[in-house]
């Protein structure tokens, strides 16, 4: 997914005045699409970033002397107060929601066969990859604003984390029903629906809509130009200029990212550690500076059937994790042992999902599941007690909208985060 000049949309009388009469037509449509996808891919190298923060997969390797990073920390009114105002997180997926109605209404009139079809199936995926996103990332209460076919807002009222993911599922189910014919968007389509049924426990119904996808399926978001990544995430790309490093047993829940030496997650030196200079700090060359976030994939298709045979108490769930290490990757990992336990079973699967999703926006959706779906203690599944730079770690389990900037653009919110 990456984005296209749209040539002569701006060739009118006047050059400096774009009016919606000018762009009534094919190439105007297409020019809002473009607009969608150019908005999606500013907001996900920012929602891989603060995913990564305040799970177990990225730390700030920062001395005493510097003040932690709140969602690394995982400090809700820290987060909060360091947004000033804004919401570059909740933001960004909001404007790719309503930059899609507005798309997908231009797309149906002016789009001509079978182009139409295609794009609506695109639209209709992004917009609800995004509303799942938030739904998965971010505390209960957060709005979503839209826009009417005439162009009027329509302010979003506050949404459960349940009625974000109907939303989302509702949306999805349209990008299933048009993107038929395009093998790219159907993998966003189905594997994002996917997500959005384990979240709501709807475990045979998510093995289900993923089934067709081939493993070797993929969509992408693709970063030709390393400048115009945001910064945060150029700083985990590009693997310099800031102090951030791979968690490696964050808090004594996390992972071991770096000491389990995977091949999925590729280890470069990255100095000594600001807190412990005695410790070797890592960071991943997974994205070079020509780089792309895998939005989804045939690998997630299957992962997502593991999980749901796990549930289902079939014991193909260790066969399907098992065919992924033996033929998804090379050279080939060795093949796991499936405990008798299910909690153990629900482990493996989770430790699997981690480390071929690393980085790519989905832990958090994952360890806010474990809580929701299956009643883990958020305690043991987030990283806890001393925070490494001092302090301890706070209780957050999910990344706060920012309620100064909610509440200014919608009079529907008049609190923030809810526990619902």
């Amino acid at each position: 997914m990456s984005v296209t000049a749209c040539h002569g949309l701006l060739d009118v009388t006047n050059p400096t005045l774009v009016r919606e009469t000018d762009i009534a037509n094919a190439p105007g449509a297409n020019a809002k699409r473009l607009n969608v996808v150019s908005y999606m891919l500013q907001a996900l190298p920012i929602v891989v970033f603060n995913g990564a923060m305040l799970t177990d997969e990225w730390i700030l390797d920062g001395p005493p002397s510097e003040p932690p990073n709140p969602l690394n920390a995982r400090d809700s009114q820290g987060y909060e107060t360091s947004q000033g105002g804004a919401d570059r997180h909740l933001g960004g997926l909001d404007r790719v929601f309503y930059e899609s109605s507005i798309a997908i209404v231009a797309v149906r009139a002016y789009t001509p066969d079978p182009l139409r079809s295609e794009f609506l199936g695109e639209l209709y995926g992004l917009s609800g990859f995004a509303v799942l996103q938030a739904a998965e990332d971010l505390c209960p209460g957060f709005p979503l604003n839209d826009v009417s076919a005439e162009s009027q807002p329509i302010f979003g009222h506050p949404l459960t984390t349940d009625s974000a993911l109907a939303l989302a599922n509702a949306l999805l189910d349209s990008a299933v029903k048009y993107a038929h014919d395009s093998t790219r968007f159907v993998t966003l389509a189905r594997v994002a629906k996917g997500r959005a049924l384990l979240d709501q426990g709807k475990f045979d119904e998510a093995a289900a809509v993923v089934h067709p996808i081939e493993t070797s399926a993929t969509f992408d978001a693709t970063y030709p130009n390393y400048n115009n990544v945001s910064s945060p995430m150029r700083g985990v790309w590009g693997n310099g200029g800031f102090n951030f490093a791979l968690g490696d047993l964050e808090g004594g829940n996390g992972l071991p990212y770096v000491s389990e030496n995977d091949a999925r997650i590729p280890l470069i030196v990255g100095g000594k550690s600001a807190v412990d200079t005695t410790i070797t700090k890592y960071k991943t060359s997974k994205y070079p500076r020509v780089s792309s976030i895998t939005m989804a994939s045939g690998i997630e298709a299957r992962l997502i059937e593991a999980e749901a045979a796990v549930h289902a108490g079939d014991p193909n769930w260790i066969t399907i994790l098992n065919d992924l290490r033996a033929n998804a990757i090379s050279p080939a990992l060795p093949a796991l042992d499936a405990p008798t336990a299910v909690d153990s079973q629900v482990n493996l699967v989770y430790r699997e999902r981690a480390y071929w999703l690393f980085l790519t926006g989905r832990r958090l959706g994952d360890m806010r599941r474990l809580i929701r779906v299956y009643g883990r203690n958020s305690e043991t599944v987030f990283p806890t007690g001393p925070y490494p730079s001092g302090g301890t770690y706070g209780t957050a389990t999910a990344i706060p909208f920012t309620f100064e900037s909610a509440k200014t653009s919608n009079p529907y919110v008049t609190s923030g985060c809810t526990s619902r």
